[in-house]
């Protein structure tokens, strides 16, 4: 049975979205999301491909690739641990909407260039200085002297006190100072409380950005770990610009990270067939992203 997620709209509890500024720049910069009124094409194939279990089709004519229509993205994180994920709503189009797709007499083409000037960032991995609770965290240079507020040098020592604000919108208090042998920027007050509540190790990555309203953001890219404990390399998107892992909306709750810090949890293989058939009733499909590298692309721009 197809279940209507329009009906169970009421029943979900509002999802607070990100700017998609702050979004970007937590995802990392591989990361290439379609434009909304955008026109992409799903392949339910590669979509089985991520699921748990074998997906069985049985005998229903299930396309190869479906076109569609990009009517909807949502830009969320994860509540517990920060990390960016977006929920896309997808419309099936019609075979002389494909044709257009082909042709490339479409102006909503998905070209995978971002037209947005990009807000003034810096990412830094952290060591396992950075790391200890009970340290501070080393500042990078050009991001002390570009994405932070301005310091007072005359002062002995500068120092002063910032204030970031996370995927969430809860503000973080830290006390940045420039001093030792050789001179340097650290954040010590505040770091260590941060390094807790958000359970950061080596590996990870945290990110500042600079809003276009001036506030100062932060966010975190969690290092994928090996099953061994280590880490292999931050969790974000596959590399081929497409969107891999791809969930329905209410799966959200399967993603659960076990002790070594994997993300556990693909799609449901009844998910992939309901999507897939979907398209003939011309329902939409609802997507649900994930971080997750894949080898597979199953929603691309047609020019890709």
């Amino acid at each position: 049975m197809i279940r209507d997620f329009g009906v169970m709209k009421s029943q979900r509890v509002a999802e607070k979205c990100l700017d998609s500024q702050l979004w970007h720049v937590c995802a990392g910069g591989m990361v290439r999301m379609p434009p909304v009124n955008s026109k992409v094409i799903y392949f339910p194939q590669g979509h089985a491909e991520h699921a748990q279990g074998n997906v069985d089709f049985g005998h229903c004519k299930i396309p190869a690739m479906i076109p569609c229509k990009v009517s909807a993205i949502k830009y969320l994180a994860d509540p517990e641990t920060d990390e960016v994920y977006a929920k896309i709503r997808l419309v099936p189009l019609s075979d002389r909407d494909m044709v257009c797709m082909e042709d490339g007499r479409d102006d909503g083409l998905f070209d995978g260039k971002a037209s947005q000037e990009k807000p003034a960032s810096f990412a830094k991995t952290l060591t396992q200085s950075d790391a200890n609770n009970g340290g501070g965290f080393s500042v990078p240079r050009y991001c002390a002297e570009t994405i932070f507020p301005r310091l007072d040098y005359s002062a002995e020592p500068p120092v002063q006190t910032i204030l970031a604000k996370d995927v969430h919108g809860e503000t973080w208090k830290f006390r940045h100072i420039y001093r030792g042998t050789p001179r340097r920027h650290l954040l010590t007050t505040g770091w260590s409380n941060f390094v807790n509540q958000k359970k950061l190790v080596a590996g990870d990555s945290i990110v500042f950005l600079r809003a276009e309203n001036g506030d100062l953001c932060v966010g975190i890219r969690r290092a994928k770990r090996e099953i061994g404990g280590g880490n292999e390399y931050p969790s974000g998107w596959n590399s081929f610009g497409g969107y891999s892992g791809f969930l329905r909306g209410d799966e959200n709750k399967l993603m659960k990270r076990n002790g070594n810090g994997d993300m556990k949890g693909k799609v449901m293989a009844e998910s992939v067939i309901q999507a897939a058939l979907l398209q003939p009733i011309g329902s939409p499909l609802r997507l649900f992203t994930i971080q997750e590298q894949a080898p597979q692309n199953f929603v691309l721009g047609p020019q890709l």
